[in-house]
């Protein structure tokens, strides 16, 4: 009766959210388990518990899986609005099951928080679990990559399957000890990968003799192919290894099928391969998995607008985190002719109020010392600091633009830029920055 009673109050709880105006993905949850901290271990669960989680690209494969599972007519749980800590997945399994503590669907999907896993996985199991990367990101919560390491490890059941990008050192020494089955996945050389030498490399020594890593190649960061000198940890071959990455062309090949990539980064090559393991894992056909593939599939990451004349880019790019940023650099940088770049954010976290800018000093700034890069537009609240940083990176002073106040933006890209636009700013900024597009259009 009691259990009735909990889901019943997170379901009203959610509803009256929404009335609200809010999504009422959190908070139902949070009220829930103040009535009963242990009411997730008293819900029915489906077959398929499935968890995907890393320091970037976990939302980008949570809808990809989504959208294999469904359209080979699975009927899927999944937290949409990317609401990933304990009362969040709380208010998912609750506002999704019945009043007797049922979710009647064939798959639980999440997207996990890595620091919230081990509050998840006390009370329920996943079947599958899949880590993307563990890389710096959102430093005053996180510390650095081996906090997120042992936070992940001690948080995994035994029993689980785990789907584990092989390519980053982190994520593949989570097979050491692990009682449950592997599925290894990872990308091929290709004409991202570098042999250069990383100067910030967080994943350098062997977790078993901690001598240093050989690394044959980079993809970026400290993902890529290496191996101990004693042979003690290695990547190997991964079961699932996308070959024949073609970026600028947007496509991959997988045990010899032809696969579309949503878009020219080449991290959506990372995720298309990760989610292709996974769904083998549960049992699905190549052709049922290529399908969907080869659909059109949208990414969040690209939207395109026209400015006067001209190609604007919006790029999502996550703060905090200095390889997902790198990789929108190395888009842009990927791309032809002239380019004008525009930089900027007010705050660094949605989650806390600290301004830490140390992440900015960890981003390869240096690479936009490129002919083809005209201009560079610094905004917001930290465009100073902005500007220290490029002058660290040796940018041409001439080509650096900073705008104190945004309402001067359009006429400056109009009258003192040239060549197609590009913007990576934060979430309040791309408010700013659509209305002045939208602003120019209707003229």
């Amino acid at each position: 009766m009691y259990k009735f009673i909990v889901i019943l109050t997170c379901k009203l709880i959610n509803k009256i959210s929404k009335l609200m105006g809010h999504e009422g993905s959190v908070i139902g949850g949070h009220y829930a388990l103040k009535l009963d901290k242990n009411i997730l271990s008293k819900i029915k669960l489906p077959k398929y518990v499935i968890g995907i989680t890393g320091s970037s690209g976990k939302s980008s494969s949570t809808e990809l899986m989504y959208n294999i599972l469904t359209k080979n007519n699975y009927t899927v749980v999944y937290n949409k609005e990317g609401s990933n800590t304990i009362n969040a997945i709380t208010s998912l399994i609750l506002n999704n099951s019945t009043l007797c503590g049922k979710l009647k669907k064939d798959v639980l999907l999440m997207e996990l928080d890595e620091q919230f896993m081990k509050y998840i996985f006390k009370y329920i199991t996943p079947t599958h679990l899949m880590i993307t990367n563990i890389t710096r990101d959102q430093p005053p919560r996180n510390s650095h990559p081996y906090k997120i390491y042992n936070e992940i490890k001690t948080a995994i059941p035994n029993g689980t399957n785990l789907i584990l990008n092989v390519d980053d050192p982190f994520v593949n020494r989570l097979r050491i000890n692990h009682e449950g089955l592997i599925t290894s996945y990872g990308l091929s050389k290709n004409n991202y990968s570098t042999k250069s030498n990383i100067n910030n490399l967080d994943a350098a020594y062997c977790p078993i003799c901690h001598e240093k890593l050989e690394y044959e190649f980079y993809h970026y960061g400290h993902l890529g192919s290496y191996e101990c000198s004693h042979h003690h940890f290695y990547r190997g071959k991964p079961q699932y290894e996308a070959q024949n990455i073609d970026i600028e062309n947007k496509n991959i090949t997988i045990n010899n099928n032809i696969i579309k990539l949503p878009s020219d980064f080449l991290y959506t090559a990372y995720f298309v391969t990760g989610c292709y393991a996974l769904s083998k894992t549960i049992g699905l056909e190549d052709n049922q998995i290529i399908n969907v593939l080869n659909a059109d599939i949208k990414t969040k990451r690209l939207n395109i607008y026209n400015f006067d004349n001209r190609k604007w880019q919006m790029l999502a790019s996550k703060n905090e985190n200095n390889l997902s940023y790198k990789q929108s650099l190395d888009y842009i940088l990927h791309q032809k002719g002239n380019k004008t770049i525009i930089l900027g954010f007010d705050t660094s976290s949605r989650r806390y109020k600290e301004n830490d800018i140390s992440w900015i000093y960890d981003i390869d700034f240096e690479s936009l010392n490129d002919s083809s890069i005209k201009n560079i537009i610094l905004i917001g609240k930290f465009c100073y600091d902005m500007h220290l940083r490029m002058q660290y990176a040796k940018i041409n002073e001439e080509k650096i633009i900073l705008v104190e106040d945004i309402n001067n933006l359009k006429d400056i890209l109009k009258n003192k830029t040239k060549g197609n636009i590009y913007s990576m700013v934060c979430f309040d900024k791309e408010i700013q920055l659509k209305k002045i597009i939208k602003e120019e259009n209707n003229d």
